[in-house]
């Protein structure tokens, strides 16, 4: 599991995605119940509504954003980390070529793709506060630098 501790200030603000789910009209909270006074019993919420859907409600900080399993999703993740490919020409396409005895090309990628449950609406779980000034592990802030997409290109020549 991870915390993003930095995403009630996104719904604070009204740049939270949360904050588009419904609209930004009443709803009904999901997962929610109330005391049936006739039966005295906790029954699940189909009908009960929030006074509104719009900045009052994500703002709320006891029914919203310092709630912190609002903020709590899954860690588990798949990822494409790097790859790399490489070719070697062959010396026939260099024959014309004086002084190159070979050429290589490659293609190199880091962080190229994903996998993620559709729990997790914030970021990658290997953003995270663990580093040189923290061991907060699984806790993500604004802190960090986000994770950067890499891709590359080289040739060789041997001369």
């Amino acid at each position: 599991m991870i915390f993003s501790s930095v995403s009630g200030g996104f719904d604070f603000t009204g740049a939270g995605i949360r904050s588009t789910y419904f609209n930004r009209e009443r709803f009904v909270v999901p997962n929610s119940s109330y005391l049936d006074a006739a039966t005295n019993t906790y029954v699940a919420n189909t009908s009960i509504l929030t006074r509104t859907g719009g900045a009052d409600f994500w703002t709320n900080g006891p029914s919203n954003t310092a709630v912190t399993q609002n903020y709590v999703y899954s860690a588990a993740f798949w990822k494409m980390r790097e790859a790399s490919i490489s070719y070697t020409l062959p010396k026939s396409l260099l024959g014309g070529l004086k002084y190159v005895k070979g050429a290589d090309i490659s293609l190199q990628g880091r962080n190229l793709f994903q996998i993620v449950p559709n729990a997790n609406i914030y970021t990658d779980p290997e953003y995270s506060n663990a580093g040189s000034a923290s061991n907060a592990v699984g806790v993500t802030t604004l802190g960090q630098t986000p994770p950067g997409r890499y891709y590359g290109l080289s040739l060789s020549l041997t001369l």
